[in-house]
């Protein structure tokens, strides 16, 4: 028999990838650059006075008629037009020659999108967000003056040399990040020719995703796209760049989209014992648009053969139906993250779902999961304070963690509170909030004679069935607290003592399965003296620290 399915659905229906799409229009016609406007560095807007910008031969040449000797101003051709969902397609080829002051450097340009009407310069580039041309680097990600959620190689140290923090495909093991304003993310395995023709194909989707391909080859990802000032960028305007090396653009198509297809999350996080039974999750997926989508599965990646759809659909997703997947996870290796990729359909009307499984060779004590590979595995760019399963109990903070006791509400509205992952003894633990000398128990977890594994997984059931339970406490200024067994651990060491100087760690949390989240915290209970801190993890939200001040 399989393992009690669940259904955890975090925050709202969160969309992937295109759907039903317009036909192709051309934005260059091989013949001049109507619709496009030229910015060289020092020269007004719309001006190229020393002609770098060349249109000869259906191809837009960078620097074709510029003597060798020259040194040579960067710039960018902007479109006039914006777009929010679309397909952007061109090809790319380098010339032979190279300026002043990039003589020496590897060949540069870029495909830029999303630029706003009077962007600022970030780097003398608008702000936008950049599909890096460059050799044996295209398709690495740039954010000027942007920034988002990618995914990063998980063990930096052993990551391919290179430029730029050392990103990684999440469906081939890498781990979420938030960007910073002007990060440059690379080192992925090349996928573009230093001779011939490159295409580069970007498929955006508003603020909410971009896929990066180059001849055919997914080469990254990224979601969640922001602006300088924090605001989802839905849209801008196209550019190319020129960098200072000869480089060509021609076949600059693009294919604007309605609304993508839906699932309830970009993750799919599962848990499991190797050796037992399938571990079992149902996922919901709906076509919001106005054309049926084929219903094709596909699982690719580093672990693939450890995930399963049971019963695939056969149908296409009509117009405003939805289907319900049931996913499974059996490991077939050692206990550790497992990494895979779900395309439900052709990837340009389909959606894409990161799958996630978390192993276990057995149940409690040193074959539990280090809090890291948890949070990991949840999509949670949080630093806990290292890969190791026991991090200490006795230091202040570790990692991104903060000295919190106690807490208020963020905002009106009650507080949710959502189990994450638990490992643990087994038993009924009731938890909740604390103030006055009293603890107010508002749920408790689930005891695991009724379900085998409710005390070592990711998304423990509770008592009563539910995935989470809100309150509104009674008080301005609270602490947290869990009862495992016959003893308490709280937040706050005056309300319940402890032999421990950490019994609890607490992380701010900016971002869980893909979505960007703002008063949420992660609160993390120490039920022995390892200092795992994976015996109880809640994620709290609409909660701020009050103190220790």
């Amino acid at each position: 028999m399989k393992t009690r399915s669940s259904l955890v659905v975090l925050g709202a229906l969160f969309p992937v990838t295109s759907a039903v799409a317009e036909d192709w229009q051309t934005l260059f016609d091989g013949k001049n650059l109507a619709g496009w406007t030229t910015l060289i560095e020092k020269a007004p807007p719309g001006t190229d006075p020393d002609g770098h910008v060349v249109v000869r031969n259906g191809v837009i040449d960078m620097y074709a008629n510029t003597p060798a000797e020259a040194k040579v101003p960067f710039g960018s051709l902007i479109h006039e037009r914006k777009f929010s969902r679309f397909v952007l397609k061109l090809e790319t080829e380098w010339g032979e020659r190279k300026f002043s002051p990039r003589r020496d450097a590897i060949r540069d340009a870029g495909l830029l999108f999303h630029i706003a009407d009077e962007p600022r310069t970030v780097f003398g580039w608008p702000e936008s967000v950049e599909c890096q041309i460059q050799e044996g680097d295209t398709g690495d990600i740039m954010f000027l003056g942007t920034r988002g959620i990618t995914w990063l190689h998980p063990d930096p140290a052993h990551a391919p040399e290179g430029q730029g923090e050392p990103g990684m495909l999440p469906e081939d093991g890498g781990v979420p990040v938030i960007t910073g304003q002007n990060s440059y993310v690379g080192r992925f395995p090349v996928a573009d020719k230093l001779k011939g023709w490159n295409t580069v194909e970007t498929l955006v989707q508003a603020d909410e995703t971009a896929v990066f391909k180059i001849n055919g080859v997914i080469r990254s990802r990224l979601a969640a796209i922001r602006d300088a000032k924090g605001e989802p960028l839905t849209k801008g305007r196209i550019g190319v760049q020129l960098e200072g090396a000869e480089v060509r653009y021609r076949n600059i198509a693009i294919r604007e989209l309605s609304e993508p297809l839906r699932a309830a999350s970009l993750y799919a996080s599962l848990s499991a014992v190797r050796g037992t039974a399938n571990s079992t999750l149902h996922l919901p997926v709906r076509n919001p648009g106005t054309a049926e989508v084929p219903a094709e599965i596909r699982i690719f990646g580093k672990d693939a053969a450890s995930f399963r759809v049971e019963n695939p659909p056969s149908d296409p997703l009509k117009p405003g139906r939805e289907m319900v997947l049931e996913i499974d996870f059996k490991p077939t290796g050692k206990a550790g993250r497992y990494s895979a990729g779900l395309q439900i359909g052709p990837e340009e009307t389909g959606v894409f779902v990161i799958l996630q499984g978390l192993a276990l060779d057995a149940l409690e004590g040193e074959n539990e999961p280090p809090l890291e590979r948890v949070v990991h595995s949840l999509g949670i760019p949080l630093d806990v304070g290292g890969p190791a399963l026991k991090l200490g109990t006795d230091a202040p903070v570790i990692g991104a963690s903060k000295p919190a006791t106690t807490f208020r509400r963020a905002g009106d509205g009650p507080v949710k509170i959502t189990p994450l992952a638990r490992f643990s003894p087994p038993g009924n633990y009731p938890f909740g909030w604390s103030a006055g000398g009293e603890d107010h128990a508002i749920g408790a977890l689930e005891d695991s004679a009724k379900i085998p594994d409710a005390h070592q997984r990711l998304f423990p059931p509770l008592a009563d069935g539910s995935h989470s339970v809100e309150f509104t406490p009674e008080a301005d200024v609270f602490s947290l607290f869990i009862r495992p067994k016959d003893h308490a651990i709280g937040t706050d060491p005056a309300r319940h003592p402890s032999k421990l100087a950490q019994p609890v760690r607490v992380f701010l949390v900016p971002a869980l399965q893909g979505r960007l989240i703002k008063d949420a915290l992660l609160v993390c209970f120490e039920e022995a003296s390892n200092g795992d801190y994976q015996d109880s993890v809640f994620l709290v939200e609409n909660l701020a620290i009050a103190g220790p001040q």
